[in-house]
């Protein structure tokens, strides 16, 4: 016959006492750990880097950026009153659907308070005007003055909305710009006049060339697809940049 350990019903309720005691113990002395270096990175690191705070156009481009503008672009008013904060000025563009999978909701225009895009008929969901508001503002003008030695006056673009499906096809996969969550941008005129295309000075080794991918590389930290001549040959001209579906940046 086996042997069977005595059991001791006091002891035994006992350690299980102690046991949720440790545990308890030890996931409260976690929170106290983790709250206190959450008030110490608040106190300590910029607001840019830290998702929990509210997003701001005039903040320089951090590591919470891109996740604080795809927060904040889902919610219209937030992201209306945040453009407003920074000083632009939109027009709100009705609802449209068209072609039977296109519908486009939460659009509007931008008006002023960044370097005016060319065309003007630029109709755009919140989330991608907030982006590109921020990447404009502390990207684009930046490099623009720190490579070229001047601003940005226009940016050049080859569409926002197209009820449209990915590269033109009759099927498969819809395009961000058929929901106006995507812009085409082409070119960059500065404020002497010249001109920085993406098709002609892509590979230029000069200022041009350096301007244009320091801010491809902006963009991949505040667009959630940001795509470019390295990316294919459908993109030779312009960068592709939206605020949907997955990070991509190429």
């Amino acid at each position: 016959m086996a042997y069977r350990v005595p059991r001791h019903p006091r002891v035994e309720h006992r350690t299980r006492h102690q046991n949720r005691l440790a545990g308890l113990t030890a996931l409260v002395l976690l929170w106290v750990l983790v709250l206190i270096m959450a008030l110490v990175a608040d106190r300590s690191i910029a607001r840019q880097h830290l998702p929990w705070k509210p997003l701001s156009v005039v903040d320089p481009v951090g590591m919470a950026t891109r996740i604080k503008a795809a927060r904040a672009g889902s919610d219209p008013v937030i992201c209306r009153a945040i453009l407003r904060k920074a000083g632009l000025t939109y027009a709100d563009l009705p609802e449209k659907t068209d072609g039977g999978f296109c519908v486009v909701r939460d659009a509007l225009r931008i008006d002023s308070g960044m370097a005016p895009l060319s065309p003007t008929d630029a109709p755009m969901v919140c989330k991608e005007a907030l982006a590109l508001s921020i990447w404009e503002r502390q990207v684009v003008q930046p490099a623009a003055y720190e490579v070229l030695g001047q601003g940005v006056v226009s940016m050049e673009h080859y569409g926002t909305y197209s009820c449209r499906r990915m590269y033109g096809k009759a099927e498969g996969p819809v395009s961000e710009h058929a929901s106006a969550d995507a812009i085409d941008l082409a070119g960059f005129k500065l404020a002497d006049g010249q001109t920085v295309y993406v098709a002609r000075d892509w590979n230029d080794p000069g200022p041009k060339g350096q301007f244009l991918h320091r801010v491809r590389d902006g963009a991949c930290r505040v667009f959630l697809t940001t795509l470019s001549p390295d990316y294919n040959a459908q993109h030779h001209d312009h960068f592709h940049l939206d605020m949907a579906g997955w990070n991509k940046c190429a």
